[in-house]
């Protein structure tokens, strides 16, 4: 054995590393009790069950009888701070009911646990704590907000398909996506101003970054967070000076020559000195990169490619993990409690019974865990009794979301790096080197995506406890942070067809669902946009509101997910299907009454049949009705919308007549294309006026026209006036 810096003898269950591997380092001296006593002490694992009726969250936790009792502390997900303390109960307590909620929102508890008879070693009082977010019935998440993805160019061609493939899936589960191709050779800095200039765009709650292949890795900071400070002292890679919009990064004061030339750090080579984060992050990161996997008899692009295959399979259900955890801790003894991370993270997500201690590779080579935790002594290609690179070249681990410690490889820019072989493997979508610092992931139990997690673990300072190395810069996060944890099938088989002014959409429902969400979006809209607020019950949904032009339509199943969080209502994955539409105009049977001379009797009449009732009227003149009348000679405009807030836009003339009623559709004419980009064709023989839907006049010709020039008009909704007829044509760019 050769151990770190201040390592006592270690006798009784602590498990040997192998001799290839470095073993990782002690904060401080300790005594070995046994296997898990730290991360037991340390930690109160917690679980929730919960009541609709009345609404009460109970949380429950694993007794410590050596504990001198529980303090609970309560927050709303999005604030800063724990304001507010609610209850204090006794050490042999293992459940406290909160009955002050509301079905429909998220409450985030924190757990602290006393330890008056298992002080620190240097007196000060040490306490446990856990963490869990919890609800019932909370609602589902339509919009998750923006995610840039940055793409090493190199690839831009090559895998343009999967590319292409995960662009439709990201925006399938509700973001807002943007691509930048960047060459591996550039500066961070000139990638960061593109960032920033995206970000400034784009302003919504959740922002994430999505780094793809060997996109140029940022390195910062004099730090040794694994212990080794005589080998591996310097400059770590931080993906997070990416997400960080405001902090100030210097590059003029670290002067260390670390061993290698990859994390040496001197003024002025590009590698910043910070080695804790200036400020906090505002964007959320995450990174695949294969680049130096040599081990792996695949190409770069290749492994890639498989990881792109294996994201969609996951998230279009068709990659199917356990709903359990795998513990498997080979450095039991440290007073870090290196295990507590899995524990107090898995239980939210599955439960006590269903978060398990058993070996990591010979476990999961024959059973699958959707979340597992590894720790062993470690170098840059493995962790003792773990598993290592060349293992994960021909494993198939059955496990999507892994954490992993030990020495060295939380430098994930070795080659061949261990936590990168993780995600290069055949199954695994995520990695996280999991203890420095304690990752905070239960979150996701009830449905947010990895990248969430990312950002409140990267900026923590002192939210959650223990920190161990929080805000430092190296943490970092491989895989899609988009990602998250529960999958609900897609629907199949969407269709989409025009039936007369309507368009029907069907599909092939789902088992569990209980209900459909319906998205919309047309050439005007920059995303898609929710029809309807309650989950429609039928496989069936009829759009009455139709424009001309290419439609596209998503639809999501939901179900009702429950894990030991809680239950929420979770989304599939969004169907899409597009559909040329041709507008038809609503049937208005308008009747038009011109005045007569020297009189204000001029009326105008509507009565729909297209759409459904009851319709609203609003015409040009602040009337409400479906008839107006006293009217001078002019053109009047009425915009009527019907119960599905569907929408028409109809104008007439009235002139000075004779007659007293002029059924406007009595004339039959023809205008053609509508939609028009160029040129508008009318059959009429007499000359026209275009008015804008307010009423403008925009161009007019006394002369017989069959063609009209529109070039000059902006896309948008105009009508169309000749002596006999008005109607209603649509411009397109």
């Amino acid at each position: 054995m050769h151990p770190q810096l201040n390592i006592l003898t270690i006798k009784s269950r602590c498990r040997r590393p192998s001799l290839h591997l470095m073993f990782l380092f002690l904060l401080t001296n300790f005594i070995c009790y046994g296997q898990d006593v730290y991360e037991k002490r340390q930690s109160v694992i917690l679980e929730a069950s919960i009541q609709q009726n009345p609404p009460k969250i109970t949380l429950h936790w694993v007794l410590d009888t050596a504990n001198g009792g529980y303090t609970i502390w309560r927050k709303a997900k999005e604030d800063a701070n724990w304001t507010y303390r609610i209850d204090s109960v006794g050490p042999m307590s293992t459940s406290w009911t909160d009955s002050n909620v509301v079905k429909g929102k998220g409450y985030e508890y924190q757990v602290i646990k006393s330890l008056p008879a298992f002080p620190f070693p240097n007196g000060k009082a040490n306490f446990g704590s856990g963490y869990i977010y919890t609800g019932i019935q909370l609602s589902a998440t339509h919009y998750r907000g923006s995610c840039l993805l940055v793409v090493d160019s190199t690839f831009k061609q090559s895998l343009s398909f999967e590319l292409s493939r995960l662009i439709n899936d990201i925006e399938a589960d509700g973001w807002q996506t943007s691509v930048i191709y960047v060459d591996r050779n550039d500066s961070v800095t000139r990638i960061k101003s593109q960032i920033h200039s995206w970000a400034s765009n784009h302003l919504d709650s959740q922002r994430t970054l999505f780094l793809f292949g060997r996109v140029p890795l940022p390195y910062s900071g004099n730090i040794a967070p694994d212990g080794h400070n005589n080998d591996h002292k310097g400059a770590w890679p931080c993906d997070g000076y990416y997400a960080d919009l405001n902090g100030k990064w210097t590059d003029q004061t670290v002067n260390i020559n670390a061993p290698g030339t990859r994390i040496d750090n001197f003024p002025g080579d590009g590698k910043f000195d910070q080695s804790v984060f200036p400020s906090p992050l505002e964007l959320q990161v995450g990174r695949v990169d294969f680049s130096n996997m040599n081990l792996f008899p695949e190409s770069e692009e290749q492994l890639l490619r498989r990881y792109l295959n294996k994201d969609h399979a996951w998230r279009t259900g068709k990659l199917f993990f356990a709903e359990r955890a795998l513990i498997d801790n080979n450095l039991p003894n440290y007073l870090e409690a290196l295990g507590q991370t899995g524990w107090k993270n898995f239980s939210t997500m599955f439960g006590i019974s269903r978060t398990k201690e058993l070996p990591y590779r010979q476990t999961l080579a024959k059973q699958s865990y959707l979340w597992s935790y590894g720790c062993g002594g470690g170098g840059p290609e493995g962790a003792s009794d773990i598993s290592n690179t060349t293992y994960f070249v021909s494993d198939s681990l059955q496990t999507a979301f892994t954490l992993l410690f030990g020495s060295y490889f939380g430098d994930w820019d070795y080659s061949n790096n261990f936590l990168r072989a993780a995600i290069a493997s055949r199954a695994g979508l995520a990695s996280i080197w999991g203890n420095r610092p304690n990752w905070y992931l239960h979150h996701m139990a009830l449905g947010e995506h990895i990248g969430y997690s990312a950002q409140i673990t990267m900026a923590n300072t002192k939210l959650y406890y223990p920190l161990f190395y929080g805000n430092y810069i190296h943490t970092a996060l491989m895989g899609d942070p988009t990602l998250r944890m529960h999958i609900f099938p897609p629907v199949e088989n969407l269709k989409a067809k025009q039936v007369g002014v309507s368009l029907q959409l069907t599909w092939k429902g789902l088992s569990n669902a209980v209900g459909y969400f319906i998205y919309k979006k047309t050439s005007r809209d920059k995303a898609f946009v929710l029809q309807n607020q309650v989950p429609l019950a039928d496989t069936i949904y009829k759009d009455p509101c139709l424009d001309s032009g290419m439609v596209s339509y998503m639809v999501k199943g939901v179900e009702l997910k429950s894990s030991a969080s809680g239950s929420y209502f979770n989304l599939s994955s969004g169907v899409s299907t597009s559909i040329l539409v041709n507008h038809l105009d609503w049937i208005l049977n308008p009747i038009i009454v011109n005045c007569t001379q020297g009189l204000y009797n001029g009326s105008i009449s509507i009565r729909p049949e297209s759409g459904c009732p009851p319709y609203q009227f609003l015409w040009d003149t602040g009337e409400k009705t479906a008839k107006i009348q006293g009217l001078s000679p002019g053109v009047y405009c009425v915009s009527i919308r019907d119960c599905m807030n569907c929408t028409e836009t109809y104008c007439a003339k009235i002139d000075l007549t004779s007659n007293t009623q002029n059924l406007i559709q009595s004339e039959s004419w023809k205008v053609f294309p509508n939609p028009a980009t160029s040129y508008l064709n009318v059959n009429s023989p007499n000359g026209y006026q275009i008015y804008s839907v307010s009423g403008q006049l925009l161009k007019q010709s006394d002369r017989i026209t069959l063609s009209i020039n529109i070039s000059d008009l902006q896309a948008g909704i105009y009508i169309l006036k000749t002596d006999t007829r008005i109607g209603r044509f649509i411009k397109l760019d």
